[in-house]
């Protein structure tokens, strides 16, 4: 499984490698082919590199294997000294690959396509497009698996809004929900290419904020506090947000550990008078 599982990370991740391999793959198939004479066809088994480009890489890129293939097969069916009866017969031979193998990687495409959007479904707040509470916890895990090496401090930071209550009583819940759409921009527009933003449910909001200490925090709340008034939040509808930020030299082994002390230091903000931020290593 392990072995499995490296071989797909590899065939994900490494375009050059992968389009490498579907070469070497169907140059293999092509030596068989004409080593083996045409009375073995082989013609399926070109489907593997082509299931592999259909799978992980582009369109271009499928469509250019399904191209190689079939030229490999219909070369290798000349070199092997196959004769037929008609001269078209090899061409529409070509041809026919051709159109199995187009809707062998069609399919495939289209099943990879409607499984990236489920996965993204089940994954997302349906209301912020943020990562939910279960995209969340898988990414915590990861990460605490060790995709973050050395002695890279990590943060966890939970942020709750102030008088949210009060948008959705008197201006409905649309507004209350324009409000949060328009949070949860302002939390992705701060949000590095390497932090985790996520919706836990509600006006609350989860942050990890990784290779970030104390300073790093210092710096990350002051530039949350302006992109949140340069929204117009506060000003049109008088919200604001406190937020507790639990430094960590290394991530507790249960999710619920972590969000609990962050959750501990946002309440703090909150009897501090709202609107503040407490930061604290652990």
């Amino acid at each position: 499984m392990n072995k499995m599982k490296i071989l797909e990370k590899l065939l994900s991740t490494h375009a050059l490698l992968r389009r490498m391999i579907i070469l070497l793959i169907i140059f293999i198939w092509g030596w068989i082919d004409i080593v083996t004479g045409y009375e073995y066809s082989f013609a399926v088994f070109y489907l593997v590199p082509i299931s592999i480009a259909a799978w992980f890489d582009n369109k271009k890129v499928t469509i250019i294997t399904i191209l190689v293939s079939g030229l490999t097969w219909l070369y290798a069916d000349f070199i092997s000294g196959h004769q037929y009866k008609h001269i078209a017969a090899p061409y529409w031979n070509a041809i026919a690959r051709l159109g199995f193998f187009s809707v062998v990687a069609f399919l495939l495409i289209k099943v990879r396509e409607n499984l990236t959007a489920m996965t993204r479904m089940a994954m997302q707040d349906n209301l912020t497009t943020l990562n939910n509470t279960r995209a969340f916890a898988i990414q915590y895990q990861q990460l605490r698996e060790g995709k973050i090496r050395g002695r890279q401090k990590i943060a966890v930071a939970l942020i709750d809004m102030d008088g949210f209550k009060a948008v959705n009583d008197q201006h409905g819940h649309s507004k209350g929900d324009d409000v949060l759409i328009t949070f949860a921009q302002v939390l992705k527009s701060v949000a590095r290419s390497s932090d985790i933003v996520a919706r836990m449910g509600g006006d609350e909001f989860i942050m990890l904020l990784k290779d970030t200490d104390q300073k790093g925090a210092e710096v990350f709340e002051t530039r949350l506090r302006e992109a949140f008034l340069m929204s117009g939040l506060k000003r049109q509808y008088g919200v604001d947000f406190s937020m507790g930020i639990r430094i960590f030299d290394e991530l507790p082994k249960n999710l619920d550990d972590a969000t609990h002390q962050a959750d501990q230091l946002m309440y703090q903000s909150k009897a501090h008078g709202k609107s503040q931020t407490t930061i604290c290593m652990a």
